[in-house]
C-alpha cells in the first residue's frame, strides 16, 4: 500500500502526541512530518509534497494559506479538543478537524477520490459481512469454512443442498463425519490437517453424501486467520464427477483403439505376408513363363502388397505415437538427424548440412519428425541427388528447425492438405507412400504443443518450418 504523508504544523507538544497516536490507530501506513512554524512548514511542504497538511488554529493569523495549499490536495485547520463547535466556523472555507482518533479516520475520508489511500479504505469498507455472504452464495461451487476442531462454521446453500432438508440445520457446528467409521473419519480429515499445517491442500475424492449421491469432488483447502487471530480453513469443492467419468471412458476408448489397431495390423499382416511370399515364389519359379500382360499385372500385385504392408505399419505407428512419445530420453538434434538420414533409402546420393545452435530434444519424438521430413525430401526429389539443409534458430516462443531441400517444391494450394492422413500429391504408382508421413509429424508436434508449416515464401524447393516449444534445451 502507498504510504500516507502528513505534515502537522504546530508548536504544541500535547497536540503532536495526540495526533501521532491517532494516526497509528487507523492502521494505515503513514509518515508524520512536523514543523513548529508556518515558514518552516512551507519549506518542508515544498520538499515532501504531503498528502495532507494540518495547521494549528493558533498559527492561522500568521500563515500564508494560499502558499501552503499549492503543495497538497487537502489543507485542514487542526483544532484542540477544547474548542467550542460554534468557533469552528471562524476559519471560513477551510476544513476544520479536531485532533483525536476519530478525526484521524475522518481525515482519510476527505482525501480526493484518486488518492490510493482512500481507495484502499473504501475497499475495506465494501467487504462487509453482507457483501461476503453475497460472494459466497454466488459461487457455483461447494464452499465451506472449518475451525481447528474441523467443525463447519460457514457453508453456502450449494454445499448445504448436498444434505437432506431435515439435516441441513445440523451441518453448521458439526464435522459432518460423526456417523463415519473412526478409521474412515481420520482418513477423511487428513487433508484438513494438511491444510492447517501447511497452509494448503488439495485432493480428488469420491464421497457419498447423506442424500445418497456418490460424487467425485476436487477439493482445495486454504488456511486463513481472522481478525481475532483464530485459524480456519476455507474449502472450495468442484464437482468433477462427469469429467472423471469422461476421462475414464476416453482412456478405455483409447486402450480399445490401440488394441484394435495392433490386432488389425497383426491379423491383416499375416495373410498379407503369405500373399507376398506366394508372389515371390511364383516370381522366382514361373515369372518368365507368364505372358507379357500377365507380367505387368503380376508386378502390380507385388507393388500393391508392399504398399499395403507399409500402410499397415504406418497406421500402427500413428495409433501408438503418443505412447511412444512417453520416452523422454533427450539427444542432440544433430545426432538424431544423422542417425535418421543414414537409414533412409538413397540418402547416400544426397548431402546434408546442419547449421545453428546445439539443441537437445526428446529422441524418439524428433526422430519421427526427422525420418518423415528427410524421407519426403529424398523420395519426392525430381533428381537422383540433391542437398538438404537443416537450419536451427532460437526464437522467443521456442526453437525453429527448418528442413530445406532443392527439389521441385510443393504448390501453396496444398500447404494444409499435405498434413492430412492418406494425402499424396503424386499417384502411388509413381511414388510409393501411405500419405501418413506428414500427418505423423503434425501429431508429434501437436503432442508437444508446437507446430509444423510449409513455408509459403521459400523458392527453389520445399521448406518445412518446425517450431518446437521452449521446454527444449540448448546445450
Amino acid at each position: 500500500m502507498q504510504n500516507f504523508n502528513c505534515l502537522l504544523i504546530t508548536d504544541d507538544i500535547d497536540s503532536i502526541e495526540v495526533f501521532s497516536h491517532a494516526l497509528k490507530d487507523t492502521g494505515i501506513n503513514h509518515t508524520l512530518y512536523l514543523s513548529a512554524t508556518p515558514s518552516a512548514g512551507l519549506q518542508k511542504a515544498q520538499r515532501i509534497k504531503p498528502d495532507c497538511i494540518l495547521m494549528s488554529e493558533l498559527l492561522l493569523p500568521d500563515t500564508d494559506v494560499k502558499a501552503l495549499s499549492e503543495y497538497t490536495p487537502l489543507l485542514c485547520i487542526a483544532c484542540s479538543d477544547n474548542i467550542e463547535e460554534p468557533a469552528l466556523s471562524n476559519f471560513g472555507s477551510l476544513t476544520t478537524v479536531k485532533i483525536n482518533s476519530a478525526m484521524a479516520r475522518d481525515l482519510m475520508g476527505l482525501l480526493p477520490e484518486h488518492n490510493p489511500i482512500k481507495q484502499s479504505i473504501a475497499s475495506k469498507i465494501v467487504f462487509n459481512a453482507a457483501f461476503l455472504d453475497l460472494v459466497i452464495e454466488s459461487i457455483p461451487n461447494y464452499v465451506f469454512v472449518k475451525d481447528t476442531q474441523f467443525r463447519i462454521v460457514r457453508a453456502n446453500q450449494q454445499f448445504l443442498s448436498l444434505y437432506p432438508e431435515n439435516y441441513r440445520d445440523q451441518v453448521i457446528g458439526s464435522t459432518t463425519i460423526e456417523d463415519y467409521d473412526p478409521a474412515e473419519a481420520q482418513e477423511f480429515l487428513a487433508k484438513d490437517r494438511e491444510a492447517f499445517t501447511c497452509g494448503y491442500s488439495e485432493t480428488v475424492e469420491k464421497i457419498q453424501f447423506p442424500n445418497g449421491e456418490l460424487r467425485t469432488l476436487f477439493t482445495q483447502k486454504k488456511r486463513f486467520t481472522d481478525e481475532h487471530a483464530q485459524d480456519y480453513i476455507l474449502g472450495i469443492c468442484t464437482d468433477v464427477t462427469e469429467r472423471e467419468d469422461l476421462i475414464k471412458k476416453l482412456t478405455k476408448s483409447n486402450q480399445d483403439l490401440e488394441r484394435f489397431a495392433y490386432s488389425a495390423s497383426h491379423d491383416l499382416k499375416s495373410p498379407l505376408n503369405a500373399i507376398k511370399n506366394l508372389v515371390g515364389w511364383i516370381e522366382e519359379d514361373h515369372f518368365e513363363q507368364l505372358p507379357e500382360g500377365a507380367k505387368d499385372s503380376f508386378k502390380l500385385i507385388k507393388s500393391r502388397s508392399i504398399r499395403m504392408a507399409r500402410l499397415l505399419d504406418d497406421l500402427l505407428a500413428y495409433s501408438r505415437v503418443q505412447k511412444r512419445l512417453e520416452d523422454e530420453e533427450w539427444a542432440l538434434v544433430d545426432d538424431i538427424i544423422h542417425s535418421a538420414f543414414s537409414v533412409i533409402d538413397s540418402s547416400e546420393k544426397f548431402s546434408l548440412k546442419i547449421t545453428g545452435p546445439k539443441l537437445q530434444l526428446p529422441r524418439v519424438a524428433f526422430q519421427i519428425v526427422a525420418m518423415n521430413l528427410l524421407g519426403n525430401a529424398i523420395k519426392h526429389h525430381h533428381k537422383n541427388s540433391g542437398v538438404i539443409n537443416i537450419e536451427i534458430k532460437a526464437q522467443s516462443n521456442g526453437h525453429q528447425i527448418s528442413f530445406i531441400d532443392d527439389g521441385p517444391g510443393i504448390p501453396i494450394a496444398y500447404s494444409k492438405k499435405i498434413f492430412e492422413m492418406f494425402q499424396t500429391l503424386q499417384s502411388r504408382d509413381v511414388v510409393e507412400g501411405s500419405g501418413m508421413g506428414l500427418a505423423l509429424v503434425k501429431k508429434v508436434l501437436d503432442y508437444y504443443e508446437g507446430h509444423v508449416t510449409l513455408n509459403e515464401h521459400h523458392e527453389g524447393g520445399a521448406k518445412f518450418d518446425v517450431l518446437w516449444p521452449k521446454r527444449a534445451k540448448i546445450k
